[in-house]
């Protein structure tokens, strides 16, 4: 794999990869929020650039068919360390600075989540009416209201599992949310009531839009997240006397029960 990366063109050797690498483990890590949320299939391959979809038969016997294949898509973002600073490195005191690295990582994990987010917007089969986010009560009522929709819809009783769900907002939304208080003097905080609802928790990400929420059942049976090549960098070569490095990773968001997501707005 090293050879198709061409990391061995790089002007450094394997401290300076071990360095480059952990920032971008480090970023991914803090910064991801779809993979916090799914469970992930894989790392599979670079050479993996499809999945397998699933259905499922729900009257007789229950079993699962595939009913298509999912195209992985590549995912990439570039940055550059320039040979003025490599050489700074190598004959000072100070460390080669990683902040292009992790500009780039950061980008690469907003594409994700960007992907993912907007993959279960478009594939959701329920919605709901978000209430009155601005009064006590108004959140708690329109979750509960979704959480007895998927039941209605298959997703728990007799078809699954009903929980636990997860909740993910803008932070913005998550302000509002967290901002009301139910019950006078010594009430119980909404943010607290929803969460006991939900039993899966509340995330937030920039990538959701304001005046959205998204709540789903995410059991792996329902939906996951399915990576060929995990985040990895590439030496591209020279511009000038620089070097130009890419970071990309193969990556699909897999719905398998669409019923299993609702989107209030």
């Amino acid at each position: 794999m090293s050879e198709l990366l061409m990391r061995d063109a790089a002007p450094f050797g394997d401290e300076v990869w071990a360095a480059i690498d952990g920032m971008v483990v480090d970023v991914l890590q803090k910064t991801l929020v779809g993979r916090k949320v799914l469970d992930m299939v894989g790392p599979l391959g670079w050479g993996v650039d499809q999945a397998p979809l699933f259905e499922f038969e729900s009257d007789g016997v229950a079993m699962a068919e595939v009913s298509g294949y999912l195209q992985l898509q590549e995912l990439q973002e570039e940055f550059m360390l320039k040979a003025r600073h490599l050489a700074m490195s190598d004959q000072t005191p100070f460390k080669l600075d990683l902040g292009a690295v992790a500009i780039a990582a950061t980008r690469l994990a907003y594409q994700e989540d960007a992907m993912i987010l907007n993959g279960l917007m478009e594939q959701a089969e329920l919605f709901d009416d978000l209430g009155d986010w601005g009064e006590p009560n108004g959140p708690f009522s329109a979750i509960a209201r979704v959480i007895a929709k998927f039941e209605e819809a298959g997703v728990g009783g007799r078809y699954g599992v009903a929980g636990p769900y997860t909740m993910i907002l803008s932070p913005m939304m998550y302000a509002r949310l967290a901002s009301l208080m139910y019950g006078q003097g010594f009430g119980r905080r909404e943010v607290d009531m929803v969460e006991s609802l939900l039993g899966g928790g509340i995330y937030t990400t920039t990538r959701m839009p304001d005046g959205k929420a998204l709540l789903l059942s995410p059991q792996p049976w329902n939906m996951d997240i399915v990576v060929g090549q995990d985040a990895v960098t590439a030496c591209l070569g020279n511009e000038g006397i620089d070097h130009l490095f890419r970071l990309f990773e193969t990556v699909a968001l897999r719905v398998n029960r669409p019923a299993a997501i609702c989107v209030l707005s």
